[in-house]
This record gives structure tokens, C-alpha cells and sequence, in this order.
């Protein structure tokens, strides 16, 4: 059963926190308002995204002080530093009136500046990804979705066109255009795994917790998510023109292409699972231990070693 005093507790605990990063989390909420009226799958997937982080940010800072009693408030410093930072970017943003970047760029050292002020230097760090993603990556979704397009189809085309050569086929590509028989096969947006990618972020960051390492091992894990989808869509690719070549020709059709797109999904996944099951647990054999049975075995040895000494 489902304990919801226990889930709740960290955010009534830090109060603070928890209305700055709700406030954060809203602004997000209302940006992607218009997109999820086009495309609600990335966008809201993204959205459980940042409610996940900023949730673990609320939780790891509620055991923090904000300050140590006595000690140099550092806190403030950052705090007074991020707001001066967020009024040259006010100004820069009035210089600017059609660069939005500045002005959601300021609401973000705002936030942070809040949050340091309020609930520590630590609860800053640890909020600054998902605070980052609210107010500079959701409101500009669609251009960075754009932008990382490009570089994941091309590797996709590179790797396949290179693997299929190296087994005597004739195939050669242009760019993202792959030449097949005088045919020319344009690997698009669509094509890239781009439009998975904030869907694989989230069902990435589940899969990262399902192993207990330490954190600096999940951010390695976390890193072979973008490896994983290239690759996926590289064997995407290169079974297309396969089945192609052996007469498929339907293959380049809508229904073939969807059924082809969501085996890429479920082979990402794979990947990204495989590479977490090779890399190593690090975590302490003895912290997660019965500390009574390791008492328990202590008097054993103590018992079986009174007697004389080997």
C-alpha cells in the first residue's frame, strides 16, 4: 500500500523549496500548453521528467539545513550573485526585445537565487536540472528537438551505410540520403528517433533507478542513453534496406515504417537495459547488510577462536 504521508512529507517539511520549484513546474506546465496541443507524447513525458526531478530535489534537501549555525552564509552569497546575474539578463532582454532567451534565462537565476536563499546551497545544486528544464528547455522544445535531429540521423545513416558496405553491398549515402538502386531514401526527422527521445529520457531515468550505485555511476549509465538510440536506429535502417534489397518494397510504406519505429523503441530500451546489467554494482557488499547477523557471525568467529590459536 501506497504510504502518502511518508511521499508528502518531504514537500510539507521543506515548504519553501516545494512553492518555488511549484511555481517553477507551473511556468513549464503553461509553456507546454501549445505544444501538447500538436504533440502531447513528448511533451508531457518531458513534464513527468521534471516533476520526478524536482521531487528528488525537494527530498534530498529536506535533510539539509539551509545553513550550518555559525558558519559563512554562502547561501546568501549565491543568492545575491544569481540576482544580479538575473537583472543583467533582465537588461539584455530589454536591449533585446525579440531574444526570449534572456528573460526566461533571468526567471531561471531567479529561481535558483530563491532556492539558495531559502533552502541551501545544496537544494540549488540539486535543483538547477530540473529548474533548468523548466525554464529553458520547455519553452523552447521544438527548435532543440530540431537541432538534435540532424546529428542522430546522421550518425544513424553513417553507421548503417558503413555497416552494409562492409558486406559488399552497394549502397552509398549523401549527406542523411541513402542511394540504393537509383533509388534515393531521405532518412527525415521522423526517421531519427528524435520524437522518442524525451519518451526514452523518462523510461531512462526509471531504468537508472532500478540499480543502487552511486550517483556518479547512474549519470554513466544515464550517458549511453543517447549511444543506445543512434544504435537502435541504425539496425532500423539497416533491416529496412535489407528487406528491401529481398524484395520488400512495402517496406518503405506507412505501415511497415511505424511497425519498424516501434521495434526501435523496444530495442532502445533493450540496449539501454543490457549496458546497465554490464556495468558494475558498486555499492558496498556490507551496506544494505542484517547489522544483527553480522553481529551474529562476529560471536561465532569469536567463539570458534577462544579456544586456541591456529
Amino acid at each position: 500500500m501506497i504510504d502518502l504521508k511518508k511521499i508528502f512529507d518531504p514537500l510539507r517539511k521543506n515548504w519553501r523549496c516545494t512553492v518555488i520549484f511549484a511555481v517553477a513546474f507551473v511556468f513549464a506546465c503553461w509553456h507546454s500548453a501549445y505544444q501538447i496541443r500538436s504533440e502531447w507524447g513528448g511533451t508531457a513525458a518531458l513534464l513527468i521528467l521534471l516533476a520526478c526531478l524536482l521531487y528528488q530535489a525537494v527530498k534530498l534537501s529536506s535533510s539539509v539545513p539551509a545553513a550550518r549555525p555559525g558558519g559563512f552564509p554562502w547561501h546568501k552569497v549565491y543568492a545575491w550573485g544569481l540576482a544580479a546575474a538575473a537583472l543583467g539578463c533582465v537588461f539584455l532582454a530589454w536591449k533585446n526585445a525579440g531574444a526570449s532567451g534572456f528573460r526566461f534565462a533571468a526567471f531561471f537565476l531567479l529561481a535558483l537565487g530563491a532556492v539558495s536563499l531559502f533552502c541551501g546551497v545544496r537544494a540549488m545544486l540539486w535543483g538547477a536540472v530540473p529548474l533548468f528544464g523548466c525554464f529553458l528547455v520547455v519553452p523552447f522544445r521544438e527548435p532543440i528537438v530540431l537541432y538534435l535531429s540532424y546529428p542522430f540521423r546522421m550518425v544513424s545513416t553513417v553507421l548503417s551505410v558503413g555497416f552494409l558496405q562492409m558486406f559488399g553491398m552497394k549502397i552509398e549515402n549523401d549527406m542523411t540520403t541513402i542511394r540504393i538502386e537509383g533509388l534515393d531514401i531521405a532518412i527525415t526527422d521522423a526517421c531519427s528517433g528524435i520524437q522518442q527521445f524525451e519518451a526514452m529520457i523518462l523510461v531512462a531515468f526509471w531504468l537508472v533507478m532500478v540499480w543502487r550505485r552511486p550517483f556518479i555511476w547512474r549519470c554513466v549509465h544515464y550517458a549511453f542513453l543517447v549511444p543506445s538510440i543512434i544504435l537502435a536506429n541504425a539496425v532500423r535502417i539497416i533491416l529496412t534496406i535489407v528487406l528491401f534489397k529481398a524484395g520488400f518494397e512495402s517496406v518503405l510504406n506507412n505501415t511497415w515504417h511505424e511497425g519498424l519505429g516501434y521495434m526501435q523503441v523496444v530495442l532502445t530500451v533493450a540496449i539501454f537495459f543490457l549496458v546497465g546489467c554490464l556495468l558494475p554494482e558498486t555499492e558496498p557488499a556490507g551496506k544494505n547488510a542484517d547489522p544483527g547477523s553480522v553481529k551474529g557471525e562476529g560471536k561465532k568467529e569469536a567463539k570458534s577462536g577462544k579456544g586456541g590459536r591456529s
